[in-house]
């Protein structure tokens, strides 16, 4: 007899899915923080570019003040947009890894958990074994005690 077997088994195979499911989601999230560092590199060049055509604006051209002004708005946007994503994919990485400890930690306590169960079905198990054979013992006592009652009810109706 198994108590809760097939219990144990649904709930270590949905966690099994969920731990797919959430695999698959890290690898995406991966991808999409892969892109995200290419288009911080492709910023990170921009900004280089801008960076190098701001030094070359006293041997070129001579720039207007508004147009400097403009050019450094743009730096510090960019900046700000860098930031905006390596602190993204930071908050997301961080929440991956303590979905992951979550899950990891789930895992155990199922673990524990279905070993628990599984002493308790053992001892009720024993347990069962021992009221079967007391049971098979009191039915061997009440056949002898039955028969002997036969005997003695016989015995008296001779007497009688």
């Amino acid at each position: 007899m198994d108590f809760g077997g097939a219990q144990g088994n649904e709930n270590v195979s949905a966690l099994a899915e969920q731990v797919q499911r959430l695999a698959n989601e890290n690898v995406q999230l991966q991808d999409r923080n892969e892109r995200l560092f290419v288009k911080l590199g492709d910023m990170q060049e921009r900004m280089g570019k801008l960076a190098g055509s701001k030094t070359d604006l006293p041997t070129r051209l001579v720039f207007t003040e508004e147009e400097k002004l403009k050019i450094s708005k743009e730096l510090i946007d960019l900046q700000i947009e860098t930031n905006k994503m390596r602190e993204q994919y930071e908050t997301e990485n961080f929440e991956l890894k303590n979905m992951i400890l979550a899950l990891e930690n789930r895992v155990l306590e199922l673990e524990l958990s279905g070993e628990k169960v599984a002493g308790e079905r053992d001892a009720l198990q024993e347990r069962l074994h021992a009221v079967e054979s007391n049971r098979k013992e009191l039915a061997d006592e009440y056949i002898i005690l039955k028969s002997n009652y036969l005997a003695l009810g016989k015995e008296l109706d001779r007497e009688v």
